[in-house]
């Protein structure tokens, strides 16, 4: 997520950002795999996601950035703080809010190239959802994708997500001849369901579950990049499923970086990743084995929070 007015003050910013998308869109290793694919071969798309409340300003980022991505999201389900704060994110879903929403996507839409498309967060009432999703539709949002749970600062994923209401966002833009969906291939909008995917077979549940067009997963992705392997041919062998350890998905990290390194990722960030994505504690974990587990993720916590050089990501990564 990018704050429009950032991108449109901060130079920095907005180059990083662009040489990111660059660096996405040459790279072999960001090429679609999947042979039944219709991109098959081509780069996977890059979609950027822009926050703000002001028309203007996220017009002037969505121009800056179109060029090098394959669509625009306008965050409509942030709930952090800071969000509150600035008024944007989940904080624009109240019915008030809805004009001024469909301003900002119909003037993106008309502003760019690419598809806009919106993510959503649940409104008070709940009920409003479908509502909204029609009127983002309406106005030129090419998805909308549906992240069933209240805003709240403090409590951002307490309890299930609601996929019912996934259902009732896609049966609305199908009453309204709005849906895009594989029985409807040229309505004008699909939806994709976010929320409550820890693995791949929830990943299969979720779509099977909600009809949506797709699944989005968050920061379990952090947790496990590999989650959506299972979709790939060739992540079968002999008929069974192989499946990558934690520990080879952080050497193929940091394999990466090193590949990588016109891109200069900040040692902050390495070891954020590092931290998702070997010491997060598995959902289906044996109880006997869980008081292991944490004692395995502090340790690792600890060697990760002190690797400050090249030098010592590199022992990191072959020791």
């Amino acid at each position: 997520m990018y704050l429009a007015s950032k991108l449109n003050s901060d130079r920095d910013t907005l180059h990083t950002l662009c040489k990111t998308l660059k660096l996405g869109r040459n790279t072999p290793d960001n090429v679609i795999r999947d042979v039944n694919n219709p991109l098959a071969g081509k780069p996977a798309p890059q979609i950027v996601q822009l926050a703000g409340n002001d028309v203007q300003q996220l017009v002037e980022a969505a121009r800056k950035v179109a060029p090098f991505a394959d669509a625009i999201d306008l965050n409509l389900g942030c709930p952090q703080k800071h969000a509150e704060e600035g008024h944007y994110g989940a904080y624009l879903l109240p019915k008030q809010n809805w004009p001024l929403l469909a301003e900002i996507v119909s003037s993106l839409a008309q502003a760019v190239d690419v598809p806009i498309t919106t993510k959503i967060r649940l409104t008070v009432p709940k009920e409003q959802t479908p509502e909204l999703a029609v009127v983002l539709a309406r106005a030129g949002s090419s998805l909308v994708t549906v992240h069933p749970r209240f805003a709240s600062s403090v409590r951002r994923r307490k309890g299930l997500a609601d996929l019912d209401q996934v259902i009732r966002v896609r049966e609305a833009l199908q009453v309204e001849g709005l849906l895009r969906s594989g029985d409807r291939p040229h309505g004008d909008t699909a939806v994709v369901s976010n929320g409550n995917v820890r693995c791949w077979s929830d990943v299969v549940t979720n779509l099977s579950l909600t009809g949506a067009s797709g699944v989005m997963v968050g920061e379990t992705l952090l947790e496990n990049p590999a989650l959506f392997r299972p979709s790939l041919p060739e992540a079968y062998e002999d008929g069974h499923f192989w499946e990558r350890s934690s520990r080879a998905m952080a050497e193929e990290y940091i394999d990466l970086r090193y590949q990588y390194d016109a891109f200069e990722t900040p040692f902050k960030v390495v070891r954020q990743h590092l931290q998702s994505i070997l010491c997060s504690i598995p959902h289906n974990i044996d109880p006997e084995a869980l008081a292991e587990q944490h004692r395995y993720a502090a340790d690792t916590k600890r060697v990760i929070a002190a690797i400050r050089t090249e030098q010592a990501l590199a022992k990191f990564r072959y020791c």
